[in-house]
């Protein structure tokens, strides 16, 4: 997590005195998962007109968001493996479609070390 937003969670668990980052409406602790982000979703119509299951903006949707995000900012995919917790890296390797150029970059690099070493 950045550390802004790691800041931001630590100053909301100093405002209550069970410690906690998220409390219930009414200030006591949260005892069951609350449905505000699916009702914000219906509310913006993410989901409106998507039949295909597979297509439709769940929870999970921020996790990949967060992952494609990583890998199109140019983040190597062990980096993206290991911020995720995939066990395995063919789990983050769905995500390498999304970095169509790091190949190309790769190689020119490598020719702008070469040039820098031949002076």
């Amino acid at each position: 997590m950045t550390q802004d937003v790691k800041e931001m969670l630590q100053r909301r668990r100093s405002l209550n005195t069970f410690g906690l980052v998220f409390l219930s409406r009414t200030g006591e602790k949260i005892t069951e998962v609350s449905d505000a982000f699916a009702r914000a979703v219906d509310r913006l119509g993410f989901n409106e007109g998507v039949t295909d299951r597979r297509q439709k903006v769940v929870f999970h949707t921020l996790r990949h968001t967060y992952a494609s995000w990583l890998v199109m900012s140019g983040v190597d995919l062990y980096t993206v493996q290991r911020l995720m917790g995939h066990s395995t890296i063919s789990m983050t390797e769905r995500y390498s479609h999304l970095a169509p150029d790091h190949l190309k970059k790769a190689v020119n690099m490598m020719e702008k070390n070469i040039a820098a070493n031949a002076l």
